[in-house]
């Protein structure tokens, strides 16, 4: 049986300056710490961790808000919480949408595109758009299986997201903001996963088993030249575009243990940023100054 959050991701500051004190270009990541996952950030050069989270459960899948001042995230029961940097303040969000998977706010406007699984149905979840208070819900997919794993484009005009059913064929598919224009870039007896848009919108990066082991491949928006950037034994996931585009950050396992690591957009000049307990989930904070 395919759990219904497998494939979406493969409370009080604790450090000094943390309220207030993200830099521009800030990675927020989740991160092992003692019996659980939490939030972290850290700086694109590898220094000035700071744990953001502390509860007795899972904090998983930051994502930052567009104003880069609160980040998005859910706990182990598919709890969606949102946590004010400025003030230090956690509280849940989006409570009468039940189960949600992941959450994306929109570049443009105060639209979130929410992941939101059906407990009445075997593996499937489609995709929302609300607000951040929950108001204005709107299903943008009407589609069997499980639908996952969106991402904006930096224009906010843009969709990108995976579909698939049972344990293959899980595909990257484009669609319009609104949910229409569905085009399927992806055509392959693989897992396709994690689809992030290039800041000029030209490229997605995403991951694929399609050679035996993930990796992460980029692939031109619309549908052309698929590419490998990964090739060591292992797990290689979650990529995530640096603001202008110069680099990708992702995780690997290649070290021992899963950690964030950077390359270059061609997969060149690879470096490792975390070390010790195992980091994943980076979602790198939207800014031109890096």
């Amino acid at each position: 049986m395919l759990r219904p959050f497998v494939f979406v991701g493969l409370m009080m500051c604790l450090a000094p300056g943390c309220r207030g004190g993200q830099s521009p270009g800030t990675i927020a990541f989740s991160r092992r710490t003692g019996d659980h996952w939490q939030i972290w950030t850290i700086n694109p050069d590898g220094r000035g961790g700071r744990q953001i989270t502390t509860s007795p459960s899972d904090k998983r899948y930051p994502a930052w808000t567009r104003d880069g001042k609160r980040l998005l995230y859910r706990d182990n029961n598919n709890r969606a919480f949102a946590f004010d940097l400025t003030t230090g303040r956690e509280y849940r969000i989006l409570a009468t949408l039940g189960m949600i998977g992941s959450l994306a706010q929109s570049p443009v406007g105060d639209k979130l595109l929410v992941v939101r699984f059906d407990a009445t149905l075997k593996d499937h979840s489609n995709l929302w758009l609300t607000s951040i208070q929950g108001r204005d819900q709107r299903m943008l997919t009407r589609d069997a299986g499980l639908q996952y794993d969106p991402a904006w484009s930096r224009n906010g005009k843009r969709i990108a997201y995976i579909s698939g059913q049972g344990y293959q064929r899980h595909e990257l598919y484009l669609m319009n903001a609104d949910g229409t224009n569905k085009q399927r870039l992806t055509v392959n007896a693989a897992l396709e996963l994690l689809p992030a848009f290039s800041p000029d919108g030209s490229k997605i990066a995403y991951v694929s088993d399609v050679t035996g082991d993930f990796n992460v491949w980029v692939i031109n928006a619309d549908g052309s030249n698929p590419r490998q950037l990964t090739g060591d034994p292992g797990i290689d996931t979650r990529p995530c575009w640096s603001p202008r585009g110069r680099a990708i950050l992702f995780v690997s396992d290649r070290s021992g243990s899963l950690q964030l690591w950077t390359m270059n957009v061609d997969g060149g000049d690879l470096r490792q940023l975390t070390h010790g307990s195992p980091s994943m989930e980076p979602a790198w904070k939207w800014s031109t100054s890096k």
